[in-house]
């Protein structure tokens, strides 16, 4: 724990800024407070599913926070105008190519046609999480082979070299303690558990399978998702930029970070912004993902054992 503080001071020696801390808040506040207010990605953007204007739509809409952070960078005078270089535009381009490629993928098509309804909907909400390890992950390390050559093997911080995880789980313990006071707010309890919306208990009855079968097959593609979160946010939007925005890469990535959270409550999105800015910092300074891995799989799986044990009552 110690050592996590270490690097969240020694960052905070060095970029700390009250000018850019008070403008980015600003600027994530008032792009929280418009998408809670008009409910804008569940109302605009979600309708479009299965649409050709839906990918273009939450590409550039994902863009907006990434790109909005860094006009703050530059006009705050922190770093240069990236905006004249190239490879900062072709790795935002393909980065959230990427990510958009994500959101969007409409493979239903695929599986609705071939499987009873039972059996689709809990499939459905399965592969929604783990597509991501397809789709996110092995695009980002075929990036890192042909634009990052010149740098070690470090897969956009997969790398495992001189990872010590005891810290993190330290903190882990720390943020379930949270989350357990957290679990008594209603937006909270009105969302969690995921696996409540999966029929995970209507496939293991229909299949004469263990409920805990069905448990286990949900939360196991429910935290896969979490290392395609990981490695695009705390690795490429830092790792792929550091080199043009140094350890300020953590800001642009903290703002879209928030906005991958649109369309949960209200209280987690505002979470993820301290929440991002901690694993970004530990990502910049460590080069590694795995804690935040860790991390954020015990948070997830923690709401998901809170949010059941509030349905009790």
């Amino acid at each position: 724990m110690k050592k996590l503080l270490g690097y969240l001071l020694e960052f905070q020696r060095k970029h700390f800024d009250l000018k850019l801390y008070l403008i980015t808040a600003v600027f994530i506040s008032c792009w929280i407070t418009f998408n809670y207010w008009l409910d804008f990605e569940d109302s605009y953007l979600d309708p479009m599913r299965g649409s050709f204007w839906h990918w273009p739509a939450m590409f550039g809409w994902m863009l907006i926070p990434f790109l909005g952070v860094t006009v703050i960078l530059v006009l705050t005078g922190k770093v240069e105008n990236v905006f004249k270089q190239k490879r900062f535009w072709l790795m935002a381009i393909i980065g959230f190519a990427i990510l958009s490629t994500d959101r969007t993928f409409n493979w239903y098509i695929l599986l609705r046609t071939s499987m009873n309804s039972v059996d689709f909907r809990f499939f459905a909400r399965c592969i929604n999480w783990s597509i991501s390890l397809f789709v996110t992950v092995l695009p980002l390390l075929m990036i890192y082979r042909i634009f990052e050559s010149e740098r070690p093997r470090g897969y956009y911080g997969l790398s495992r070299q001189n990872t010590n995880l005891k810290p993190y789980f330290q903190l882990l313990l720390l943020a379930i303690i949270v989350i357990g006071i957290g679990s008594f707010f209603g937006d909270i309890k009105a969302y969690y558990p995921r696996y409540q919306h999966s029929g995970g208990n209507r496939f293991a009855e229909a299949h004469d399978l263990p409920t805990w079968v069905a448990i286990l097959i949900y939360e196991l593609c429910y935290g896969s998702d979490f290392v395609a979160v990981e490695l695009f946010f705390r690795g490429f939007l830092i790792h792929a930029f550091v080199k043009m925005l140094g350890g300020y890469a953590v800001f642009p990535m903290i703002a879209t970070y928030a906005f991958l959270h649109f369309g949960k409550p209200l209280t987690e999105t505002i979470s993820s912004v301290f929440g991002g800015y901690i694993l970004g910092v530990v990502s910049y300074k460590t080069n590694n993902v795995w804690g935040g891995i860790i991390i954020h799989m015990g948070v997830a799986w923690s709401m998901e054992v809170f949010g059941y044990l509030q349905s009790l009552y």
